[in-house]
């Protein structure tokens, strides 16, 4: 649980107090609702980002597809949704962009691309904050179990770009393939 102060690596959820822990839970729910689904307009509403932006803050979101705990498509809603605001999707990839990764369970644990996705967010985000390279694609690598052989690479474009095969070239190399629009 994600309290402010932290509860400690001792607490054990099964001493959850109803009535004392809610608002130590307070700051974690402002991150969770950032973002509200408002269901008399049928619209996503947004604290405002600007202070974010100001800061040069940079956000980098990726999902999978396959993902059974959180669906999928509320991530596109939700950027989507901030597109929507910011003036269009151009204008939140200028600190905004997300990925949809094909065959990814809840954070890369199930599915094609198994427990490893070979994706490496972190090191995107940072080189995006700190040299100014906002990414395009990621850059998704199989492995084989058990092994480090490499069975294909393959993008993972931004967001609404998908990966598509140029009909020539090694179909296990991310190189035969570019992102374009859907």
């Amino acid at each position: 649980m994600a309290f402010d102060p932290p509860a400690g690596p001792s607490y054990n959820v099964i001493n959850y107090d109803f009535d004392k822990d809610p608002p130590r839970l307070a700051y974690a729910a402002s991150i969770t609702n950032a973002a509200t689904y408002n269901p008399s307009t049928g619209e996503i509403e947004f604290d405002d980002m600007n202070a974010f932006k100001k800061a040069g803050g940079k956000l980098l979101i990726w999902h999978g597809w396959a993902d059974a705990s959180v669906p999928p498509q509320h991530a596109v809603d939700f950027y989507e949704a901030l597109g929507k605001k910011e003036g269009g999707i151009a204008v939140a990839q200028d600190f905004a962009r997300l990925f949809m990764v094909p065959g990814m369970d809840h954070c890369g644990f199930q599915g094609p691309v198994s427990a490893d996705t070979g994706i490496d967010p972190l090191t995107a985000l940072e080189q995006w904050v700190e040299e100014g390279k906002a990414p395009s694609e990621l850059i998704a690598t199989k492995t084989a179990p058990n092994s480090n052989q490499t069975l294909w690479r393959r993008p993972v474009c931004a967001y609404p770009n998908a990966a598509r095969y140029k009909g020539s070239g090694d179909p296990t190399d991310a190189t035969s393939f570019t992102c374009t629009a859907p």
